[in-house]
């Protein structure tokens, strides 16, 4: 995968995060679960504002560093686990929201690596971003039942 460049995050501008917006225009419901973000309606008030862009970047960012991570299971389990118990913490996040990042990764993915994004390249990424959303959802998972648990 090395080869295929996918540090997507870094190819990325946030003029050029289209997918990662994208994700919010057509997900309403995730922006109205962050405070600084519930007047964002707009395609426009969403492009224009820094705090998305930041956030989408976040948000690649955590993917791209899980990808890194395969390297070590540990480091990669340890990290999105971490990463999928904080979202605990925002009132009212379902576990399901995790998938609705799926496909504006593959998008932006697919942007990046342009005629280097293969069928073998697709499927690679179709499998990854699976395995990493299942452990977000692991770690979101094992959070609920511990703070039920106490």
């Amino acid at each position: 995968m090395a080869d295929c460049e996918y540090y997507v995050k870094t190819k990325m501008s946030a003029s050029q995060c289209g997918s990662e917006f994208r994700l919010f225009e057509e997900n309403a419901e995730l922006l109205d679960m962050f405070t600084k973000f519930r007047d964002l309606k707009t395609k426009e008030q969403q492009t224009m504002s820094m705090e998305l862009a930041e956030h989408a970047t976040t948000v690649m960012t955590t993917l791209d560093e899980g990808i890194k991570g395969l390297d070590d299971m540990d480091v990669f389990l340890t990290y999105l686990h971490q990463v999928g118990a904080s979202h605990t913490k925002i009132p009212g996040f379902n576990r399901s929201y995790f998938w609705k990042i799926e496909a504006p990764f593959l998008e932006a993915v697919k942007r990046t690596l342009e005629d280097r994004y293969t069928e073998n390249v697709e499927n690679i990424y179709k499998l990854t971003i699976k395995f990493i959303i299942e452990t977000l959802i692991d770690g979101f998972d094992k959070a609920q039942n511990d703070k039920a648990k106490s």
